[in-house]
């Protein structure tokens, strides 16, 4: 937990105008506090020896005090919170950048609704303990310090009587905090799987809705969602208990402080002031005492909750990039998978041993049966993971060694599982080439049979589309995202099904256009389809992640059969 808590304050650190304005202030608000009981023992002092010409300068000072404690208290509320939400960002920041640089199998394995939970939930519990304890605890502390002071100051005995009251609080919120901590990490576990559903649910509505999995879809949520919502009233419960135990604890100290002072006070020893100061001062001592209590909770969950995105941040992705990677220089375009072994779980071999040499300017088909390899050589020649053995080469260079970046920029892999994002067609299909201008993006949306369309359509190429594009058809979608990958214009194109979802005679269209444009580059189409294999130079046939056999001659280049 030390370790976990001290990693988490470095954060802080990169903020100091917001730390030190928060930690001080919290001292600052804390000590004006402190001057209140006395003002206002001095003010009972006086109305109980019938000295009324001063009372009014007391008062006064005691609305001065509360006006000056509460300007303070505003700075440091303020302060504290622009603090814990500016670690918030930075977590989330590094959480996002990871997961961008994190490889596929670790995705797959760690699942989405898992991470989407690290990177909110479990921020927002880290944001909480900087919001209310990080600089609490100084103000909490300088309190207790300057309160016991005064109170020794007045009655050692009725001091030590109080505090022998008071001593149970942290260790029965701390009792309770055990049992929440408990509670909310079930919690935060059945939000995680909760999440998970909801984002299947939302991705594959249509599949969900058309196998009729829609029920049993229903019953997973209902379950994660029933078990999330019990744990948080029992964390619910559990905390309701803790202020009638405080309320309890400090109303019996306060009695036995008007009790035992009042005899004091008869005998002379307090006057009537000393004892409304020093009550007031026992409820002002119980928040830090109580506070040792809270602060395990808080500090309990905040452990926890870094720790999750911790795990996150340390782990280590499949995919790096080499210390001295340089660009990959790509002149020819030729590409070979020598020997290359892969597997997702570590367990099954998806690939085995492929061995594959695609000439420069060659058009090549890789087909086979579902489960054969086809989608996972386009992953792997993007680097999105790396083979367990075997390597990979661009014009006689191992990927491994080149930067990722300018890997990505000239190759570039068009899935059949198409992302558009909630934009307009122009930026979706400029995204890779924000500066591209609009006769580019027309060229490229010509290029790939989809001008028409959008011409069609009200706001032409400023036409919103909705998330994941679900407002235009599958061949639609398909079509953009060609027209996004040539826009790029890299060097080596991998198609995978990127046509599945177009008719016959629009597909031919497209690869006609393709031949074309494409004259020089290297194109690779992972397909089913005879129509598209018959494009090809050569038809690799793929079966339990080796190559069965090729097939030449399939097509001439430019010449569609």
């Amino acid at each position: 937990m030390v370790t976990v808590l001290r990693r988490l304050l470095r954060y802080p650190l990169k903020h100091k105008k917001e730390l030190i304005i928060s930690v001080v202030t919290s001292a600052a608000s804390a000590i004006a506090g402190m001057f209140a009981p006395l003002v206002a023992r001095q003010a009972i002092n006086l109305v109980a020896s019938f000295r009324w010409e001063e009372v009014p300068l007391y008062a006064a000072l005691f609305i001065i005090l509360a006006i000056i404690q509460g300007s303070i208290s505003f700075i440091q509320r303020v302060e504290t919170r622009k603090l814990a939400e500016l670690v918030s960002f930075d977590l989330r920041v590094e959480l996002y950048r990871k997961l961008q640089e994190l490889s596929l199998t670790y995705l797959y394995k760690q699942g989405t609704g898992r991470l989407v939970a690290r990177v909110t939930g479990d921020v927002e519990q880290v944001k909480g303990f900087f919001r209310f304890t990080f600089a609490g605890f100084m103000g909490g502390f300088v309190l207790l310090i300057f309160s016991l002071g005064a109170m020794l100051s007045m009655s050692v005995d009725l001091t030590l009587i109080s505090l022998l009251i008071l001593t149970p609080l942290p260790f029965l919120i701390r009792r309770i905090a055990k049992k929440v901590r408990f509670h909310f990490e079930r919690a935060r576990e059945d939000y995680a799987k909760m999440t998970t559903v909801l984002q299947e649910t939302l991705v594959a509505m249509i599949p969900i809705r058309a196998v009729g999995a829609s029920d049993y879809m229903f019953k997973r949520f209902f379950g994660h969602n029933a078990s999330y919502a019990k744990h948080l009233i029992s964390v619910g419960k559990l905390r309701a208990t803790i202020w009638p135990t405080l309320n309890f604890i400090v109303n019996m100290a306060v009695l036995v402080v008007f009790w035992y002072g009042g005899m004091k006070v008869i005998s002379g020893a307090l006057s009537v002031g000393d004892v409304a100061a020093f009550s007031m001062y026992v409820g002002m001592i119980s928040w830090p005492i109580t506070s040792l209590g809270f602060l395990t909770v808080i500090m309990e969950r905040a452990r926890v909750a870094a720790s999750r995105v911790f795990e996150v941040l340390d782990a280590k992705s499949d995919v790096e990039e080499h210390p001295n990677a340089v660009p990959l220089v790509v002149k020819e375009g030729q590409v070979k998978f020598d020997d290359v072994w892969f597997s997702y779980d570590g367990k099954t071999w998806v690939l085995q041993g492929l061995s594959l040499e695609i000439a420069p300017g060659e058009i090549v088909a890789i087909t086979g049966p579902p489960g054969s390899g086809k989608s996972t050589l386009a992953m792997l020649l993007i680097r999105l993971a790396d083979p367990k053995k075997g390597r990979i080469l661009i014009d006689g260079q191992d990927i491994r060694y080149v930067t990722l970046e300018s890997l990505r920029r000239q190759v570039t892999v068009v899935h059949q599982d198409v992302y558009l994002f909630p934009d307009t067609i122009r930026n979706n299909i400029a995204y890779a080439r924000p500066d591209a201008s609009t006769n580019e993006v027309i060229w490229a949306a010509k290029l790939a049979h989809i001008h028409n369309f959008i011409v069609s359509l009200p706001k032409g190429y400023n036409t919103e589309i909705g998330e994941r594009g679900v407002t235009l058809s599958g061949g639609q979608r398909q079509r953009l995202a060609l027209a996004r990958a040539l826009l790029a214009d890299p060097k080596i194109v991998v198609l995978d099904d990127t046509t599945s979802e177009v008719d016959a005679e629009t597909e031919r269209a497209i690869y006609e256009a393709l031949t074309k444009h494409l004259k020089g580059k290297t194109l690779i189409v992972i397909t089913q389809r005879p129509s598209t294999m018959a494009i090809a130079d050569r038809v690799i046939v793929l079966e339990n992640g080796r190559v069965k056999k090729e097939i030449r001659g399939a097509a001439k280049r430019g010449v569609v059969s």
